[in-house]
């Protein structure tokens, strides 16, 4: 399988190669961008937003992602620290993904060799430079390295800091995330938007029993929403469990599901990044961890645990995918309606389009009322 990169700018460096999908029907063209000939109707909303797993930005390291039509570049020092900067020395603008490199706690500029640290200010001059000769600052960027991921926070009113944190979502001591990556002609609202439509749960992936438990949870920044629904998971046959959405804003979802009569928990991570106007990088994310009091996990070694649900990690990120590939050609042809045309059973589409205001500087005007 494989996808696209990026996006412009320069490809990324070091780390491990990541699951890459296009996630199209066998035959047929690329759909035209919807609003290739106009005005994307979402602005990009303010979050945090996944650059890169963090297993693909080791010691040394030096990657450059685009984040809202713009290049940033994520490196980590030799003691283990992820950074996040704006490409672009402040002295003569060389571009600090192509071809800078890390030394200590610093990051070095390809041009002039000036070091920049963490708080962006000169740590060394380059040769033949006195000290002090370039007193600008390399523009930091905030990071939050938590969940397996790399995350920066982007789009909110100039100058102003984060307005949350994420949280630890994933016990460290548990199974690592296996990443999958992809491209989409959409926008984060788009692709969040799926929690609240249970419609196409049912018709589009199948779930004859989708059923919503009570209404959705809003609290402040996060959103969640619980459906109960069966799905057969091979080779553990047929699963009947509690599906709970969080969205955290519109950058990052957390899909559980516990399976009680298994002893299986199921994690899914989806995390979108917008690279220009109506056009994300998905990252999908997923891993399978078991109820240490279960019957029968509580019975097998460690050793022995590990490769079994490592191997139920990989074939829950090939399940994701398989399901996302219906989603992914929809999302790339379809068009934004605002107000949204609701009818009984979609579920709470309204609701979360009334919470999505609330990412944005200037919110635009949505609504849609479900169908009596």
């Amino acid at each position: 399988m494989s996808g696209p990169g990026t996006g412009g700018g320069p490809r990324r460096s070091g780390g491990t190669p990541l699951l890459r999908w296009r996630l199209r029907p066998p035959a047929g063209p690329r759909p035209k961008e919807p609003y290739a000939d106009g005005e994307p109707p979402l602005p990009y909303p303010a979050g945090w937003f996944l650059l890169v797993p963090s297993h693909d930005v080791r010691p040394g390291a030096v990657v450059t992602r685009r984040l809202m039509d713009e290049d940033v570049v994520v490196y980590r020092t030799r003691g283990g620290r992820a950074r996040v900067i704006r490409p672009h020395c402040p002295h003569l603008g060389a571009h600090l993904g192509c071809g800078g490199r890390v030394d200590g706690e610093s990051i070095v500029c390809p041009f002039h060799h000036f070091a920049f640290g963490g708080d962006g200010a000169v740590t060394r001059t380059g040769p033949g430079y006195a000290p002090g000769a370039v007193r600008d600052r390399l523009a930091v960027l905030p990071c939050h390295e938590v969940n397996g991921g790399i995350f920066t926070w982007a789009g909110g009113a100039p100058g102003q800091p984060p307005g949350w944190r994420l949280p630890e979502l994933l016990d460290p001591s548990g199974p690592p995330l296996r990443f999958a990556r992809t491209e989409v002609l959409s926008h984060p609202q788009e692709l969040c938007e799926n929690v609240a439509d249970l419609g196409h749960l049912r018709a589009l992936h199948g779930f004859s029993d989708a059923v919503p438990k009570g209404g959705p949870v809003i609290d402040g920044h996060r959103f969640r929403a619980t459906v109960e629904l069966t799905r057969t998971f091979p080779p553990f046959g047929r699963l009947r469990a509690d599906l709970t959405f969080h969205l955290y804003g519109l950058s990052l979802l957390h899909a559980t599901l516990r399976d009680a009569r298994s002893g299986l928990v199921f994690d899914v991570l989806a995390a979108s990044r917008p690279v220009a106007p109506w056009r994300v990088e998905l990252l999908i994310g997923t891993r399978v961890a078991v109820d240490g009091g279960h019957r029968v996990w509580s019975r097998l070694p460690p050793p022995l645990l590990r490769p079994l649900t490592g191997a139920a990690g990989w074939v829950n990120l090939l399940t994701v995918v398989r399901d996302m590939s219906r989603d992914l050609p929809v999302w790339d042809a379809k068009r934004y309606v605002s107000p949204p045309r609701l009818v009984r059973g979609d579920g709470p589409v309204g609701v979360f389009r009334a919470w999505a205001r609330q990412f944005y500087p200037d919110p635009p005007a949505d609504g849609g009322t479900p169908a009596g």
